[in-house]
């Protein structure tokens, strides 16, 4: 199978499986608490991948170089996890579609990877429907759908921070495997998350007695499928694609994001969010094409 195929059903099946993250996150966030929530999820994700890593020889000191870039992925996901919870899941996704031109932009930047002209319209109409996407809060101030500003400028910096993520990781695959890669970030997580753990745990103390069947399911859900599972795919897919190819996942998410956020929670649409959806959809359309 060729490269950038392998790299394409990668990439679709990650969408498919990731698609309802944010809305079983939001499921499993109504019976545990969101810092709790993380480490926990990250803990048994670690707990399970540890025997499949060290197996090959590689001990906790090896994933060592891996801890400065997979920190910009625990930021994500501590904001994630804190703005989820007040947004909406379709826009919680919709936002993190805005990484296929963060990718370009900070390839450009940095490595001073070429940016044609199509590509740079496509960067800023991506950024013009990022903007309207967050500031939807203001704009449609009486709609339930529109989201939680705070939450929404949350999963930005998550999204930001997540883009550079996508690029440096990108260059580790010359010494470490996606599974290692995966790994590292996983481990690091866990570690961090941990004092956040304790400060949650005296915040909300005894919150795990009146824990219910459906937060234990999605639970459950985002610690294998969303944690262990989509990452190795992601990083399969950078590694056979490269980053910006890898980050066409995001054509795909919000569609998928919003199927689940109707599905389980009965999420609905807001003319703003559908406008800003369409130019972050061209912005990734133009900011990924060859040309």
């Amino acid at each position: 199978m060729p490269e950038r195929q392998k790299a394409f059903v990668a990439i679709f099946t990650g969408a498919l499986l990731g698609g309802a993250t944010a809305a079983v996150t939001k499921i499993g966030l109504l019976g545990i608490p969101p810092l709790s929530f993380v480490f926990l999820r990250f803990l048994i994700a670690s707990l399970f991948l540890a025997p499949f890593v060290l197996k090959k020889g590689k001990n906790l000191k090896y994933f060592t170089g891996l801890v400065p870039i997979s920190l910009l992925a625990t930021f994500n996901i501590i904001v994630f996890i804190l703005g989820i919870k007040t947004t909406t899941a379709t826009i919680g996704q919709l936002l993190y579609a805005a990484t296929p031109f963060l990718t370009s932009i900070i390839l450009y930047l940095i490595y001073k990877e070429k940016l044609s002209i199509i590509k740079g319209a496509g960067i800023v109409i991506g950024f013009i429907g990022t903007a309207v996407v967050i500031v939807l809060p203001v704009i449609e101030n009486q709609n339930p759908f529109s989201g939680n500003l705070l939450g929404n400028f949350l999963i930005a910096a998550g999204v930001a921070t997540w883009s550079f993520y996508m690029v440096f990781s990108k260059r580790l695959l010359k010494n470490y495997s996606p599974l290692e890669i995966t790994s590292g970030f996983i481990f690091t997580t866990a570690l961090v998350s941990l004092p956040l753990f304790i400060f949650d745990t005296f915040a909300n103390n005894g919150w795990w007695i009146n824990l219910d069947f459906n937060s234990v399911l999605a639970f459950a859900y985002v610690t294998i499928v969303s944690t262990i599972v989509t990452y190795f795919l992601n990083q399969y897919a950078i590694k056979h694609g490269g980053s910006v190819f890898a980050s066409m996942v995001f054509y795909l998410l919000p569609i998928f994001a919003f199927f689940f956020a109707f599905l389980l929670l009965g999420e609905g649409l807001t003319i703003g969010l559908v406008a800003g959806g369409i130019l972050v959809l061209l912005g990734i359309y133009l900011t990924t094409g060859k040309k």
